[in-house]
């Protein structure tokens, strides 16, 4: 796969250099048929003359500046500058078109054909031919721009695959949907269990609790949140939320996937975790790298957050999720609550092995992310990350990303193409997904079957 990626990207950027060299060699000649033109005229032009001048040599101003975007733009391609795009659309039908009209000139000519090379050429012959030629640069300019700003279409008949064998998490929900479309019912019903299960349970804490001492930390078994069920659609998202702790997540969730342990679905401790990918102010998407001494995805890039606790349970017996986010960012990236803006949610997934649900969240901040960077402080001992990543808001930096920043959770991995299937659309979260995984990420069914 890692080939794959790296052939495509080879590919991309020898369009990008084969663009630059063909863009820069037009301007070459076109700059040196202008010097031409004005030299021998000596500088006192015809008006259809001067039309010719001025097409080609804004054809050449359009060439030079495709040029330079296309040099400065490395693995942000195709261009996507729709600024950019617009000027260079005018430019090229401007130079089209005033070659044409600097062709008028040659009709002037007498209505006798002359005979150039021993080939009969009359006036009409002779306009479009020498209309052609001044047009020719301009022409060049808009299949130069067409090529610079077209994408890849996915290739027509090629199967989609929904096999899970190589996607690192499974999708519970996708819709993008605001805090308020997401309601909750709480249930006192225990997890279910067996004496097997629970003594299981019990050896791993004594285990993991013996592991932390040698260490010189003490585990603690907090109160957590159960999400037992999760639906959703496009109307909102629903959660059943109950009671678990951090004893049974260790016992069962964290087990299985360190372990590879069977463990029924259903007697899964399922602890609701909460993952914010922050989108700042100067439009780039960060995450952290967490430090590799922790248990689960040491040395990962991740996105922020937790799960949420027994004291995120409000006084009216709802869990303030929400809350939990922000707490989350405030206690990872120092955010403050007046520095938030939009929040969107934008799916629910669980890790393949993990298996605990987690829901995504968009947090858009009013600070950029120079700021968050002067804010990080690694040398924090409560600090879970050494580093903050970020990476371009816009489609053609995702996936690169993605491959070079190796480790990534899978958590972080969902966050990332959710946010991109919402803002780029299904096709380029599917296209995207192929070529990560080879297969587009199944649903919890998939999950539940495949244990």
């Amino acid at each position: 796969m890692d080939a794959l990626v790296s052939a495509a990207l080879e590919r991309r950027g020898g369009r990008r250099w084969a663009v630059a060299v063909a863009a820069l060699t037009v301007a070459v000649a076109s700059l040196v048929t202008v010097s031409s033109l004005w030299w021998r005229s000596r500088g006192r032009l015809l008006m259809w003359d001067a039309a010719a001048v001025v097409a080609v040599g804004i054809a050449a101003a359009g060439h030079v500046a495709l040029a330079i975007a296309a040099l400065a733009a490395r693995r942000r391609w195709p261009l996507r500058q729709r600024t950019l795009g617009d000027i260079l659309l005018f430019v090229g039908w401007l130079s089209v078109l005033t070659g044409v009209a600097g062709a008028i000139g040659v009709t002037d000519a007498a209505p006798n054909p002359r005979v150039v090379r021993g080939v009969p050429v009359n006036g009409v012959l002779e306009f479009f031919l020498t209309g052609f030629l001044y047009s020719l640069p301009g022409l060049m300019l808009l299949g130069l721009r067409f090529v610079a700003f077209a994408r890849s279409a996915p290739r027509s008949g090629r199967a989609v695959r929904t096999s899970t064998e190589q996607a690192p998490f499974f999708v519970e929900a996708t819709e993008r949907l605001e805090p308020a479309q997401l309601s909750q019912s709480w249930t006192e019903e225990p997890r279910p269990t067996t004496p097997a299960l629970d003594e299981q349970i019990e050896g791993t804490w004594q285990e993991a609790s013996r592991a932390a001492e040698a260490k010189g930390r003490r585990l603690y078994n907090g109160e957590l949140i159960r999400a037992s069920a999760v639906s959703g659609s496009a109307d909102g998202l629903h959660l059943r939320l109950g009671k678990t702790c951090f004893r049974d997540f260790v016992g069962t969730n964290i087990r299985a996937a360190l372990e590879g342990a069977a463990i029924d679905p259903a007697h899964l401790a399922d602890p609701l975790g909460v993952s914010a990918l922050v989108v700042t102010r100067d439009g780039y998407l960060g995450l952290g790298r967490r430090r590799s001494e922790l248990a689960m995805h040491g040395g990962f890039l991740h996105t922020f957050g937790g799960l949420v606790e027994g004291m995120d349970r409000r006084s009216d017996g709802k869990v303030d999720i929400v809350g939990a986010v922000l707490r989350e960012l405030f206690e990872e990236v120092r955010v403050e609550r007046d520095e938030i803006g939009e929040v969107w949610i934008t799916g629910v997934v669980r890790d393949r092995s993990l298996r605990q649900p987690e829901l995504l969240f968009d947090v858009s901040l009013t600070v950029t992310r120079h700021e968050l960077l002067r804010r990080f402080d690694p040398a924090d001992p409560d600090q879970e990350h050494t580093a903050l990543e970020f990476v371009h808001d816009e489609p053609e930096s995702i996936l690169p990303f993605l491959q070079r920043s190796a480790p990534v959770a899978p958590v972080a991995a969902a966050a990332l193409l959710l946010h991109g299937r919402h803002a780029w659309g299904t096709e380029w979260y599917d296209q995207t997904c192929l070529v990560l995984f080879g297969a587009l990420p199944g649903g919890v069914g998939d999950a539940t079957a495949s244990h």
